[in-house]
């Protein structure tokens, strides 16, 4: 279940399944409309296990990204890491043909992908020029890669930064990354010990130390 918000409404948004099945039903409310919907086509999410914790919701639709670990057979479709999306349009204005979407990552962030050392996690994009997007981060050894969706059709990318925890200049030494995230343009991680943020991945990144000990 995941919960998204504006300034005059929200939404509660349920997927639910039976029997470890892929195909999940969509469940919509809306306190506007004051109504729980089933949507028409069942959301799919592939082979993959999706991280249904981190939802990112963009243009009107919701995605997850799939986890890294090896465990299929190279010639499943799913071998790789993936996202998903799904539309979440509300009531009558639901078109019947919407239906899930397979998002490819980029060629790069497949590449290695199975490291136990890789993590991959999605975040929104905050709107410029009326436009919104998604980026994409991935931490394999100790190195950050962060990329945005250029294109919804191709699956296409372009990266924007690519960066070695090493060459950052931390205050600490050889320090192990426990999670990040996108705030505002920022990458935000954080250690055992420190969060940091790295200011404008889109520009010149600069390094700065939250919260200390």
């Amino acid at each position: 279940m995941t919960l998204e918000c504006d300034s005059d409404d929200y939404m509660l948004i349920l997927f639910y399944n039976n029997n470890w099945s892929s195909h999940f039903d969509c469940h919509v409310y809306s306190h506007k409309q004051g109504v729980l919907s089933l949507r028409k086509n069942c959301f799919v999410a592939g082979s993959r296990n999706l991280k249904f914790d981190m939802p990112v919701i963009c243009n009107g639709a919701i995605h997850f990204i799939s986890d890294c670990y090896i465990y299929l057979t190279e010639d499943s479709t799913c071998f790789r890491p993936y996202i998903m999306s799904y539309e979440i349009t509300n009531g009558d204005d639901e078109d019947e043909s919407v239906e899930t979407k397979f998002l490819r990552v980029p060629k790069e962030a497949r590449k290695g992908s199975h490291d136990d050392s890789c993590h991959m996690n999605i975040f929104k994009r905050g709107e410029v020029a009326g436009y919104q997007t998604i980026y994409l981060v991935r931490l394999r050894k100790r190195v950050f890669t962060v990329w945005i969706l250029t294109n919804y059709e191709s699956s296409s990318w372009r990266r924007i930064m690519k960066v070695r925890v090493k060459g950052m200049g931390l205050v600490e030494w050889n320090p192990v990354i426990k999670g990040f995230t996108v705030l505002n343009g920022d990458l935000v991680f954080a250690t055992k010990k420190k969060v940091y943020t790295l200011h404008h991945v889109e520009l010149v990144p600069k390094i700065c130390v939250l919260i200390f000990n």
